[in-house]
């Protein structure tokens, strides 16, 4: 027979049960909750110097160049917030493996799971975690990253433009003003073979020939000063037909005004003209006056939008068939063209009556390319397939940020049963795990952002397919764990 004072102790441990359940759980949360945010940030402060090795090295260069400290400590500045959203899932990654990988080794995993506790409450605050930092990243992405694409892409422009000697290519003719260069080699400052045309004003040219010669901007003045050495230069005398006048100079130094070039580069840096530079309210605005232009595309044709898609759809693979045809590949092999090259010739300079009369050369007028061509041209809709084509730029630019800020979360989802998998040597395993799901994650989002422009394939939702992947991978490995471990 039971006594009763055992019975009423039992009912009142019974109703403290949830209390002490509730205690131990807010304990066992704050624990796991403190030990992966102090890992993510270690974790992020060595991946952010790991990502700006790159800049730094770039940096370096500069200060070799006497590039002023303002310019460096800007470049640092706008370099830093888009290496840090970079980093933030990557940290993730490494502080779920870490943290879950140590407390599988000690044993800690299975004293939990001892009293009850499942693996999805204990996952719960690197998860929560993971939440914050992804709802941190939003913003970021959305507004600060760009900002900060387009700040740094100006500082290398501004100072590229204004360090003219970049310009300069060797193995091909650089126009530079009324200047034409041609530098056979460069080693280090030094050019050798150098030869330059200039145009002078009364129409004629004069040829300049060097041995080698060094190149100095002089940035205040806007001017570049090129000391040339073994000089030669030749003209046609303006006075006697068939006579040059010859001059030869050990050296000789030549000022280029590129204070009009400079300005002229200026302008193209004031305005985001990338997708990637551009806010997302601005990618926003821009989608709304890209379904104007469509709707008035197809006003104007007189045809629904989705009968000028599927028009698309059938000139496409009217294009395709030209392609297959003899006489339009060989067009395209004499002009030294590729089908993409010889779509924007058409489109761009018109050079529609061009390509024609190349066809009916090779086939007369009645040649099955020629048809062909006909045909297409005709159906082809050029402002609606660029404009599609711009549409799926922004669409795909605003997915990605969100996509790569929420990251963090399917880092996070894969990373706790792989860590809890990994127990052993939990560092080394860690580490090599993390670098393999970042290079799988890099290489599926970059994949697939390279067909950002292809509308057909709708690149701005399998933006998402990495995400998706990690995410439902990670879960099945954590309910397997939670039904089998």
């Amino acid at each position: 027979m039971t006594q009763p004072g055992v019975l009423h102790s039992e009912r009142r441990a019974g109703l403290f049960d949830p209390l002490t359940k509730f205690i131990r759980m807010r304990v066992m949360n704050r624990y796991l909750f403190r030990m992966t945010l102090t890992t993510f940030l270690m974790a992020l402060l060595v991946i952010t110097f790991v990502m700006l090795t790159g800049s730094l090295v770039q940096i370096i260069a500069l200060i070799f160049k006497n590039v002023s400290v303002l310019v460096i400590v800007q470049l640092l500045a706008v370099t830093l917030p888009s290496v840090i959203s970079y980093a933030l899932p990557f940290s993730m990654a490494a502080a779920s493996l870490l943290v879950f990988s140590r407390l599988s080794a000690d044993g800690e995993i299975t004293a939990m799971k001892a009293t009850g506790i499942s693996i999805f409450r204990i996952a719960a605050p690197a998860l929560v975690l993971s939440l914050l930092v992804a709802l941190l990243a939003v913003p970021a992405n959305n507004t600060i990253l760009p900002r900060a694409h387009f700040a740094r892409s100006n500082i290398v422009a501004s100072y590229s433009q204004s360090d003219a000697s970049g310009w300069i290519e060797t193995g091909k003719w650089t126009p530079l003003g009324r200047y034409r260069f041609y530098v056979n080699q460069r080693e280090g400052d030094v050019y050798r073979d150098i030869s330059i045309t200039e145009d002078l004003e009364d129409g004629r040219s004069r040829l300049i020939s060097a041995k080698r010669g060094y190149i100095r901007p002089i940035r205040q003045e806007n001017r570049l000063l090129l000391e040339l050495y073994d000089f030669t230069s030749e003209e046609h005398s303006p006075e006697r037909t068939n006579s040059y006048l010859r001059i030869s100079s050990g050296r000789f130094d030549m000022y280029i005004d590129i204070s009009e070039i400079f300005k002229r580069g200026r302008k193209v840096l004031e305005k985001a003209a990338k997708p990637g530079h551009m806010p997302t309210d601005v990618l926003l605005e821009r989608l709304a006056t890209n379904a104007w232009q469509i709707a008035a595309i197809a006003q104007r044709r007189n045809r629904s939008v989705d009968d000028l898609i599927q028009g698309l759809a059938d000139s496409r693979e009217e294009w395709a068939a030209l392609q297959n045809m003899p006489g339009w590949r060989r067009v395209l092999k004499l002009r030294g063209r590729r089908p993409r090259h010889a779509l924007e010739d058409i489109d761009g300079r018109q050079l529609v009556a061009e390509y024609r009369n190349d066809l009916i050369k090779l086939e007369g007028a009645n040649g099955p390319s020629l048809a062909q061509f006909d045909h297409w041209h005709k159906d082809w809709v050029k402002e609606l397939f660029y404009t599609l084509e711009m549409r799926s730029d922004f669409r795909t630019e605003i997915q990605y940020r969100l996509s790569y800020a929420f990251a963090s979360i399917a880092f996070t989802i894969i990373g706790i049963p792989l860590g809890i998998r990994a127990h052993r040597s939990e560092k080394t395993i860690g580490f090599l795990i993390c670098l393999g799901l970042v290079a799988v994650h890099y290489a599926m989002v970059i994949s697939i952002k390279a067909f950002s422009g292809t509308y057909t394939i709708q690149p701005y939702y399998l933006i998402w397919l990495p995400d998706i992947v990690f995410m439902l991978t990670g879960l099945t490995l954590l309910w397997r764990i939670h039904k089998y471990q």
